[in-house]
């Protein structure tokens, strides 16, 4: 489970900004749907189900989502992918000089298997400059390992406590760690078992959906194989209203005659010789003709934005319900109704897991429909330096009745661009 991420001087992000899933305590509004217990923090603490946030367009919405995204990307793939020299891809902020020549900071404190976690690093485009690791067990703290980097000498400095297992294969591990690679990623590459819960929380806990629709169909296509799952992907679209008897796979060998006209001699040949004799998978979705009853097939290529959006979420939205899964999305309102988006964090606020939700959106009827509780609600603005503000509903003491949607569209929680007329006649 998540805790909190906190990211500094990366893109629009200048001054450190925290996303904190920790409930508030004095509220108790739809605890037991919208919060839940957990194992790792301290006495009486709960965490949130959800998390939404608000705000104008090129406000840093979408960074916070990127630079979980990228914290991701480094832990799992830094020490496999990259290679020595290889740049890392990382932007700090730009409007001052200061920023432009300073290190990005990323720390993430979250829960795994009832032990609490604090793991963080800095880094420029050249290399990592800074990666610590915190374990709490039993809510005291334990520092594994520290990485440090030592610009006169140009070396890292590892300190490792004797909490961290591994006695002098440490001394190794961090040897062979290049300046782009994370320590972290680097030991998992030997299979470090105590650090395997830390890894897996990002690799396979964390899900972070960082590019709007970037979602294909693939997965839950994977879930209609076999009969069960068609069955459950079918009762989440249907519950979400849309008017879909059954699905079926029907799967064809590839033949020439699937690329269109238009694709060149070159690149023809090139894809004939990259999927000669594979086989392709293609989506049918079912209705019952209103009169005979009979069913009638239809491509996912008639089906609108809308559907073919809700079947790309069905499956990942079931998996992150069923496996306590913690998934951040960018603009979840991309493509689907307002309603069926009030559907989607519904179910999972009710699901009976420790699921968590973090989305951006411009959807404001989630605000208003007694959904999300007052520290579920963010929002994020440019300062006047254009600097990216990460703020809490909660930070305004909003009454339990407000009328909060249309408080956030008057301007009172902030949040909002500041549209100016234009002359478009000239003076």
């Amino acid at each position: 489970m998540l805790i909190e991420f906190t990211a500094s001087n990366f893109r629009s992000v200048h001054e450190p900004q925290t996303w904190s899933m920790v409930a508030a305590p004095a509220l108790k509004e739809w605890e037991e749907h919208n919060t839940f217990q957990a194992l790792g923090l301290s006495k009486g603490g709960r965490l949130l189900r959800a998390a939404a946030l608000y705000g104008p367009n090129a406000a840093g919405k979408s960074t916070l989502v990127q630079a979980l995204a990228f914290v991701k990307n480094q832990v799992v793939n830094s020490a496999r992918e990259s290679q020595q020299g290889d740049l890392i891809p990382v932007v700090p902020f730009k409007l001052t000089a200061a920023s432009r020549a300073a290190d990005s900071e990323f720390s993430v404190q979250f829960i795994e298997a009832g032990v609490r976690y604090e793991y963080g690093l800095r880094c420029n485009t050249f290399r990592f400059t800074e990666e610590w690791l915190y374990a709490y067990p039993a809510g005291r703290p334990q520092k594994w390992f520290h990485r440090l980097f030592n610009p006169d000498s140009q070396t890292d400095a590892y300190d490792f406590s004797d909490k961290f297992l591994g006695g002098r294969q440490r001394h190794v591990w961090a040897t062979e760690t290049r300046a782009n690679t994370l320590f972290l990623s680097r030991c998992m590459q030997s299979n470090n078992e105590q650090l395997k819960p830390v890894f897996e929380w990002f690799s396979q806990r964390l899900q972070v959906v960082a590019t709007p629709g970037a979602l294909s169909g693939g997965f839950t296509a994977q879930r209609c194989e076999d009969e069960a799952g068609r069955a459950k992907v079918v009762e989440f679209l249907t519950s979400a209203d849309l008017s879909i008897d059954g699905i079926r796979l029907e799967r064809r060998a590839f033949s020439p005659d699937m690329l269109p006209s238009s694709v060149g001699d070159v690149i023809r040949q090139e894809l004939l010789n990259n999927y000669k004799g594979k086989e392709f998978t293609t989506l049918k979705f079912q209705r019952r003709d209103t009169n005979t009853g009979e069913t009638v097939e239809f491509d996912e290529s008639e089906e609108s934005d809308g559907t073919r959006a809700l079947f790309a979420f069905a499956g990942p939205w079931m998996d992150v319900m069923n496996h306590s899964l913690v998934l951040v999305v960018d603009e979840l309102d991309s493509s689907l109704h307002p309603l069926v988006v009030r559907h989607l964090v519904s179910l999972l606020l009710h699901a009976n897991s420790q699921a968590q939700l973090l989305f951006t959106t411009h959807d404001t009827t989630l605000l208003s429909q007694k959904l999300l509780r007052r520290d579920q609600v963010w929002f994020i603005e440019k300062n006047e330096a254009r600097e990216a503000r990460l703020y809490p509903l909660s930070d305004f003491s909003p009454r339990e009745n407000e009328a909060i949607e249309r408080g956030y569209l008057n301007g009172r929680y902030g949040g909002i661009p500041n549209l100016q007329e234009l002359d478009f006649y000239g003076s």
